[in-house]
């Protein structure tokens, strides 16, 4: 079976028997075997955009729905390409190495030194030198 895992604050997964559903409701042409593992991504993706807050319960690891098992396996496939999302094809009918933890972490972290106010910057490039405490206007500092 080729799971889809998406990481964000909380875990979701798509098995595949749901992505095969949601295929053929899209009605698509093409047969769902043929679709690659990035069209897979994709196709969950779109799932999860199309998903209400109330169905999304179903596809949370570790809940009634969902085990932790289902998004374990060997890793066939990752896609970083949004800030707050990490989203892993995992098969997990094959054994191997899948993420245990994943940290959604791109943003600087700033600290006041003087009131030790922190807050994050989406720019890991920013340059700090012309920043300033948004609570008290004092320097920041790398957290």
């Amino acid at each position: 079976m080729k799971n889809v895992v998406i990481h964000k604050i909380v875990k979701y997964i798509f098995t595949e028997d749901q992505l095969i559903g949601y295929w053929k409701r899209l009605g698509e042409d093409l047969d769902f075997s043929s679709l690659s593992n990035e069209q897979l991504i994709s196709l969950a993706k779109k799932l999860l955009n199309e998903t209400s807050h109330s169905q999304l319960e179903q596809h949370i690891a570790g809940g009634i729905w969902r085990s932790e098992e289902e998004a374990s396996g060997k890793l066939l496939a990752e896609d970083d390409s949004e800030k707050d999302v990490h989203i892993e094809l995992i098969d997990t009918s094959l054994s191997g190495v899948s993420s245990e933890k994943v940290l959604i972490d791109r943003f600087l972290t700033l600290q006041c030194s003087s009131c030790s106010f922190t807050f994050y910057v989406e720019d890991l490039k920013t340059d700090t030198d012309g920043l300033h405490c948004p609570k008290c206007q004092s320097k920041v500092t790398y957290a």
